[in-house]
């Protein structure tokens, strides 16, 4: 084959495209269950939105090793309603920490298109498993994967026949390798973290954070994220 003509079979043949690395892919996942009024709905978006644009959790991302993390929201609460993530988002730089708090903000019980936000039970075990597949559907690579579950009750019985509950949905996380952080807000259930940490939490350096009301959601989810991202680094899968 002359060698011209090699040259050009090599530029015109498909490049690999290899998966970003990050230090870890997140997916904060927001009760927005029949307890939960629009006004809680959106003091929890506010939060992680808020949370997004501190000086504290930017510094801990570009800490990492990479610098970088794979994060997206999903909104949740039982079985027989849709589910709303975000699309994911890569975190380094603040411009980019600023187009997703933008995107999350969007959320809300009466935004256009999406009139079932908000109502039904406290499906936490079908929201883990959503949030599992869509780590699973992220390329980016990552030796951490975490789902943070945060909610104002325990789980409650699905209206959708056949759907998961946690101590399905937490084998599922195991066998994934999945860690799942907990962020109860206590409002109604006093002991709700305790419930939290015997129930939901699952996977090495698992915790459950808690939120006195939902005021408190956007200390927490710092605090919470913060503790996240110092966590010891390990292989990258």
């Amino acid at each position: 084959m002359a060698p011209l003509l090699r040259f050009l079979l090599l530029m015109l043949a498909p490049i690999a495209v290899q998966a970003q690395e990050v230090d870890v892919k997140l997916v904060i996942a927001v009760d927005a269950s029949g307890s939960v009024d629009p006004t809680e709905l959106r003091l929890q978006v506010n939060g992680i939105a808020d949370a997004m644009r501190t000086d504290a959790v930017q510094n801990a991302v570009r800490a990492g090793l990479q610098q970088t993390i794979s994060v997206a929201v999903l909104i949740w609460s039982d079985a027989a309603y849709p589910k709303y993530p975000t699309e994911w988002h890569l975190l380094s730089s603040p411009d980019t920490f600023e187009a997703f708090a933008k995107e999350v903000e969007l959320y809300n019980v009466s935004a256009p298109g999406v009139p079932a936000i908000g109502g039904g039970g406290t499906n936490i075990g079908d929201a883990l498993v959503y949030a599992i597949s869509m780590l699973d559907e992220n390329p980016a690579r990552a030796p951490r994967w975490v789902v943070d579950i945060s909610g104002d009750g325990p789980e409650s019985d699905p209206w959708a026949k056949g759907a998961l509950k946690l101590p399905a949905a937490r084998t599922i996380a195991d066998s994934r390798a999945v860690i799942v952080n907990g962020l109860a807000i206590e409002t109604d259930v006093p002991d709700l973290t305790q419930y939290y940490r015997e129930n939901v939490i699952t996977g090495p350096g698992s915790f459950a954070i808690r939120a006195r009301d939902f005021q408190d959601y956007k200390r927490a989810i710092v605090d919470k994220l913060l503790r996240e991202l110092s966590a010891v680094p390990l292989a990258m899968k």
